[in-house]
C-alpha cells in the first residue's frame, strides 16, 4: 500500500492502523526515490523527520539517528532536527555528538531569534544534566 502522490498520507494512515514497520517503510522508498536527485524535494526533509519519529517509537534509535541526520542534511537552519537528533544521540549513548548537535541547534536558534526551539534546548540541556554520561 504505497502511494507514489503523496507517502506522507499514506504512512500516516499505516502508523495510525499499528502497521508502523510499513509505515517507515513507505517513508524509505519515497526517500529512497529522492537521494540520487541532487536538489532533493522540499518534503524530502518532512519524510526523513518523520521516519525518525516512527523508528523512535518503535525503538529503533540508531535507524532514527540517520533519518534525523538525512532531514538535518535537507532541512538548512532547522534547530529542532538537531535537537531531535540531538537526544536520539544522547539516548544511544552517544553524548560527545549530543552535545555537538546540541550546540548547533542553540546557534540556529539564537540566530533566527527562534524562543521556542532555544526553550525545547535548555529542556533538553537540563534533562541531560540530572543523567550521568
Amino acid at each position: 500500500m504505497v502511494n507514489d502522490e503523496n507517502p506522507l498520507r499514506t504512512a500516516s494512515a499505516l502508523a495510525q492502523a499499528g502497521r508502523t514497520a510499513e509505515a517507515i517503510a513507505c517513508l524509505e522508498s519515497a526517500l529512497a526515490r529522492t537521494r540520487p536527485d541532487k536538489e532533493r524535494p522540499a518534503n524530502a526533509s518532512i519524510l526523513a523527520r518523520t521516519a525518525g519519529l516512527l523508528c523512535e517509537e518503535v525503538g529503533g534509535l540508531s535507524q532514527a539517528a540517520l533519518y534525523y541526520e538525512e532531514a538535518v542534511a535537507t532541512a538548512e537552519g532547522e534547530p529542532l532536527l538537531l535537537l531531535a537528533l540531538a537526544d536520539v544521540r544522547w539516548r544511544s549513548g552517544e553524548a560527545d555528538s549530543a552535545r555537538s548537535c546540541l550546540a548547533r541547534a542553540e546557534s540556529m536558534a539564537q540566530s533566527a531569534s527562534d524562543a521556542d526551539a532555544l526553550k525545547m534546548a535548555a529542556n533538553l540541556r537540563a534533562r541531560w544534566a540530572t543523567e550521568d554520561r
